[in-house]
């Protein structure tokens, strides 16, 4: 709890009282939530003291519980190293926020319908946040909260590079207890163990609760399997964190058979909970997370596990769903640095296809994104829909400059304590299942300077070695792809610098050329 808060007494709520939410829905600004500039979140917290979190008597949570969270976390990655985590939020806490949730969560479809009747209602739509929590409560300042004519449609992709993955993903569970019917939370690419292993999400928890920590990792896996898949608006929007995916009904076109695109019926049937019994069910997951737009006409097989689907196919779907909008995330601008024929995100969306049924469009939510070396001086987005038919998107941009940096554990002596591998704590899945503590990281040390890092991403093409032989049994398995598209990546990461050089080069020859040209006009003048 915080105790001596300036601005949370600026905004009391009745306890149990949904309804006083309503007036929520204008932007509103909590001085718990400014920083030390106009496009900072955090900073003056003068004599704020910090409490334990306590869980609410039979798990009633309440708006001021939930804005509770919110800021006491807020000032916690302003003022405190993550070893201190639990003097903010019990271990047992955060066990009941993801519990709690994941119950709600398992009980809904895979597509959740919205139904916006209401001349004052409103969507808002985020895409990923990548454990940007300051990108996370900005918008809840600019865009208001969640109330009755209010909704909040997350489409995956909590957790990522950002410093607070966990507490993103917590204070987005807690919203969503608060209110089930008005906040929809639906699964990204990174919402998966191999991903969430990838991203180090293990090693972020067991940072703030040690030994306590691979328990709550393991609750948060089991979280991401009931997460919904996609959202429909209206009967009008549709809402998802890939994109398309294939149909199980292939039909027969001379010798090959051709890709259709599935329908919602489908993607219902679908049983998100226990992915890994079906491969047909695993194709279609997979697709909805990972499937990518691009300017060509077609379906297609991508470069790991979705699709690529061109105009057409947005046209095809739309109109056999009878749907206007397509909103999905999942490419920011480390994504499109390399695909110039798709919008660049910096300014935190892109309309893609734009087709006689409607369009599509990709919000990307994490302002300032860095991936390994590289840093976008880019803009976060989200998306408002409002009636009266929620077909003509509204994006906002934002970008939250000044964050704090994650404070590391400290030492009496004041050096930075180095944190111990945390693999060996995992549940038995992957490398630590066959007695290896150390695997080969994505972050690689650059020779010239051990000191800069390089973050290896998913490369954009077929990777070598794929698909993987027939009967190889897990971890075995898991840790020969994860072997696998590591290698690819060093090979993406080698081929795209020796491409740099190369036109590096041939821009200098064109230069050269030029100026010669012009000193022997000016000689001949």
């Amino acid at each position: 709890m915080i105790t001596g808060m300036r601005g949370m007494a600026s905004r009391k709520y009745e306890p149990e009282t949904i309804d006083r939410l309503d007036d929520m829905t204008d932007p509103i600004e909590m001085e718990i939530y400014l920083g030390n500039g106009e496009d900072s979140v955090g900073g003056e917290f003068g004599d704020i003291a910090l409490e334990p979190i306590s869980w609410p008597i039979e798990s009633q949570i309440t708006p001021e519980w939930v804005e509770t969270l919110m800021g006491s976390l807020n000032h916690f990655t302003w003022k405190n190293s993550v070893s201190e985590f639990p003097l903010i939020l019990p271990h047992s806490v955060a066990l009941a926020l993801v519990d709690c949730a994941s119950q709600i969560l398992d009980k809904e479809p895979n597509c959740v319908k919205i139904n916006c009747c209401h001349e004052n209602s409103r969507v808002v739509v985020v895409g990923d946040l990548s454990g940007h929590l300051h990108d996370l409560l900005k918008i809840f300042d600019q865009s208001g909260r969640p109330s009755e004519n209010h909704w909040f449609v997350f489409s995956g992709n909590y957790i990522g590079r950002g410093s607070w993955s966990l507490e993103v993903f917590l204070v987005l569970l807690a919203w969503k207890i608060l209110m089930p019917e008005r906040v929809i939370l639906l699964r990204g690419s990174s919402e998966t163990r191999v991903s969430a292993e990838e991203l180090d999400f293990l090693k972020e928890t067991c940072d703030r609760f040690a030994e306590n920590g691979s328990v709550l990792y393991s609750r948060c896996i089991d979280c991401f399997k009931t997460l919904p898949l996609a959202s429909v608006i209206s009967d009008s929007v549709y809402i998802t964190h890939g994109g398309l995916f294939r149909s199980s009904q292939v039909v027969q076109d001379s010798e090959n058979p051709s890709l259709l695109l599935g329908s919602l019926e489908e993607l219902n049937q679908v049983e998100r909970r226990h992915a890994g019994e079906s491969d047909e069910e695993n194709s279609v997951i997979d697709h909805v997370l990972w499937s990518c737009p691009w300017m060509a006409d077609g379906l297609s097989e991508s470069n790991y596990k979705g699709l690529l689907w061109g105009p057409d196919c947005t046209e095809t779907f739309l109109k056999q769903a009878n749907l206007k909008v397509i909103i999905r995330s999942h490419e920011g601008p480390d994504a499109r640095s390399d695909r110039e024929d798709m919008g660049n995100m910096l300014s935190g969306y892109s309309i893609d296809h734009e087709v006689e049924s409607g369009k599509l469009c990709t919000v990307f939510s994490a302002s300032m994104f860095s991936q390994g070396s590289r840093n976008y001086d880019n803009e976060g987005a989200y998306v408002v829909l409002e009636p009266p038919d929620f077909t003509e998107p509204r994006f906002v941009s934002y970008t939250v400059e000044n964050v704090p940096r994650l404070q590391e554990q400290m030492t009496t002596d004041g050096s930075s304590l180095q944190q111990q591998p945390m693999w060996k704590t995992s549940t038995g899945d992957g490398f630590a299942a066959i007695g290896i503590s150390n695997p080969p990281s994505w972050a690689v040390p650059l020779p010239s300077d051990p000191n800069q890092i390089l973050q290896l991403r998913e490369p954009p093409h077929v990777f070598e070695g794929f698909p993987l032989p027939d009967g190889i049994e897990e971890p075995h398995r898991s840790n020969y792809e994860y072997l696998f598209r590591l290698v690819n990546a060093l090979k993406h990461e080698v081929q795209t610098r020796d491409d740099r050089e190369r036109d590096l080069v041939d821009q200098l020859k064109k230069t050269k050329a030029t100026l010669e040209v012009i000193s022997k006009m000016s000689s001949a003048l």
